[in-house]
């Protein structure tokens, strides 16, 4: 796989159950010549997954997804090629975390009232680096013998208008994009498919969107296709990854798609014709 790419992955920093060194591992055994740690709202998985590739025959490049909403629609937003240090993306990721930390003692204030009683501190611990969720719920809940499963433990409570369901933070979609700009990086649209509003790829464009995930598990053919068309209507460059999380179900795994290297190659060309950069 010498000529591939995997620009969609998850760690134990957010909702993956794969550390940062594992992740970086798995694609040097498969011969990817680049990838990107692209956690739920937080940088710290990329940094530490960069630090660990440095002499490693695999590049990691800068990587995000930031929650974004419009009405009910969740629009999930990428960032590639960011700095790290932007001073405004680090205040937003860290009123994030706090966001979901108090989130998470709502939701368990919620479950409570269904008389099913879980331990914060096990939360928190299921947590670890990462911005507490409610995938770490759902895994105490597996744990704790309330449900059979993760997939149960969504649809019983944590799913968006289950009992125990409380909205997290997030950012109006154009309000990601400028973020990421501003952090000197560019922003694609993930998994459009999932999202089933195609419309909204016209309205970002207009406010400055970069790219759109074509590659994706949940994407056919036929959706791959559209998307290229919307793409090339818009002048966004394409992108593609495994949204690898090492959970069984949840999408698919590192490697998994075949992005090509020239993907990679396309997006630094547009980061640089967005910077001015030679």
């Amino acid at each position: 796989m010498a000529d591939f790419v995997d620009l969609h992955i998850h760690t134990d920093h957010s909702d993956g159950q794969q550390s940062p060194r594992e992740a970086v591992d798995r694609a040097l055994a498969l011969g990817l010549k680049a990838i990107s740690i692209t956690d739920h709202d937080t940088i710290s998985g990329y940094l530490m997954a960069q630090a660990y590739a440095q002499g490693k025959e695999v590049e990691v490049i800068a990587g995000i997804e930031l929650s974004a909403t419009r009405t009910d629609e969740d629009i999930h937003i990428l960032g590639y090629l960011f700095r790290p240090e932007c001073p405004r993306l680090s205040e937003t990721l860290e009123r994030f975390r706090q966001i979901r930390y108090d989130r998470g003692k709502k939701m368990l204030e919620r479950l409570a009232r269904l008389d099913v009683i879980i331990d914060y501190a096990a939360v928190l611990e299921a947590a670890g680096d990462a911005p507490v969720g409610r995938p770490h719920i759902a895994d105490i809940l597996v744990k704790t013998g309330y449900v059979t499963s993760y997939d149960e433990a969504f649809r019983k409570y944590l799913e968006l208008g289950g009992p125990a369901y409380v909205p997290k933070a997030k950012l109006m979609p154009e309000e990601a994009v400028d973020l990421i700009h501003e952090a000197g990086g560019v922003a694609v649209m993930a998994h459009p498919a999932l999202t089933g509003h195609d419309e909204i790829i016209d309205d970002l464009a207009a406010a400055g969107l970069d790219g759109i995930e074509i590659t994706h598990p949940t994407h056919s053919r036929s959706d791959r296709k559209r998307y290229r068309q919307l793409a090339r209507r818009h002048g966004l460059f394409c992108t593609g990854g495994s949204d690898s999380h090492r959970r069984p179900g949840r999408y698919g795994e590192i490697g998994e798609g075949q992005v090509s290297y020239e993907t990679l190659i396309n997006m630094k060309a547009a980061w640089r014709a967005r910077a001015g950069r030679h």
